[in-house]
């Protein structure tokens, strides 16, 4: 098991005051992280700021985090989709920093499609640090998603732990899950005692990286190969396994606690959607399942719109029916479906069809 993010969540001020207090931040959070030797055991570190106002534009606010090399990743938060310099966020992406926006609405579909299409016009990879939020906020300390929601500074802990499932029944889960959420939770009072700042819990979504495959688990589990019937019953076991062991635990669970399934994030996931065999549709009716169905997608930039627009869509309804957040991150690249896209880090990844 790793700590897949420590993520700090600032708070708001005056330029150099918010660059010198992340700087300070950033740098005591990093000598705890080797003073109490979990060098080895966490992945990134990252900070993110409140929420902008109307009279913030994105990229004075990105300015407050540009060249800080205290943490991996920095995000300045959320930005509204009525917000009246929208189209910045594709400067701040560009520069490298996360934001996510705020669908309230589904008339403002046509104007968030084109800041995705338009951050991706430059590099495909730019699009992955955009996040559409549906449904309401939400605390969580997952990129780009995360936002500092409660004004006071403080952190909170993902996770990356599919090893530990692997070839596990669902009975085999809940034991499993427990333990790992009791030891993060140590690790994550500890750090905020040190650091002089509030601790927001641990968000126990179950999340992929590459060979650690979050789909693999799902077919194991259920018995057949995701999309078909059965996968859909199994995410939701498994999310109910979460829930469980999180209130055994005892812990104070923060975010989404659900199963993730981000396409450029999971091996298993991009062969099935390489193969044709998961389709847009089919990450779509995921999502009713799952918080992220529709994540680290990559979508021909020739898709026509009334079909991205139906996602958009969907995606709220899903959204308004489950009574809770779901997110968005759709990757636009100059490809069709069956053609592979290099994004960054992420790897070459899989045009999806529709």
């Amino acid at each position: 098991m790793k700590i897949r993010s420590i993520t700090l969540f600032a708070a708001s001020g005056e330029m150099q005051s918010v660059r010198e207090r992340v700087s300070n931040l950033g740098s005591m959070l990093s000598f705890n992280i080797e003073s109490m030797f979990l060098s080895e055991s966490v992945w990134s570190t990252r900070v993110a700021l409140p929420p902008l106002s109307e009279q913030e534009t994105p990229m004075k606010r990105a300015s407050q985090l540009l060249d800080l090399n205290v943490v991996n990743y920095a995000s300045i938060g959320q930005v509204e989709d009525a917000h009246p310099a929208l189209e910045e966020v594709v400067e701040v992406v560009e520069n490298g920093l996360y934001v996510s926006i705020n669908m309230r609405s589904t008339d403002r579909i046509k104007s968030i499609e084109k800041v995705l299409r338009k951050a991706c016009e430059k590099n495909p990879s730019n699009g992955s640090r955009i996040c559409v939020n549906m449904g309401g906020d939400i605390f969580t300390p997952y990129f780009p998603s995360a936002c500092n929601l409660h004004g006071e500074e403080g952190l909170a802990i993902s996770l990356l732990y599919p090893s530990l499932l692997r070839h596990k029944h669902l009975n085999q889960f809940q034991d499993i899950l427990a333990e790992v959420y009791a030891s993060t939770e140590k690790v994550g009072l500890k750090l905020s005692e040190r650091l002089g700042i509030n601790y927001y819990g641990v968000d126990a979504s179950l999340s992929p990286w590459m060979e650690e495959s979050v789909a693999e688990i799902i077919e194991f589990a259920s018995g057949v190969r995701i999309p078909l019937p059965g996968t859909l019953s199994t995410i939701r076991e498994i999310n109910s396994l979460i829930r469980s062991a999180v209130k055994t635990a005892g812990i104070r669970a923060t975010g989404y606690n659900e199963v993730m399934l981000p396409v450029a994030e999971d091996n298993v996931l991009k062969e099935r959607v390489a193969a044709g065999d998961v389709k847009l549709r089919d990450l779509v009716y995921l999502a009713s399942a799952c918080v992220s169905g529709v994540d680290m997608v990559v979508v021909s930039d020739n898709a026509p719109s009334r079909i991205i627009e139906g996602v958009f869509k969907d995606l709220f309804e899903i959204s308004m029916l489950k009574g809770r957040a779901t997110g968005l991150r759709m990757i636009f690249a100059s490809a069709e479906p069956g053609e592979t896209v290099k994004l960054n880090f992420f790897g070459w990844t899989p045009v999806i069809s529709p």
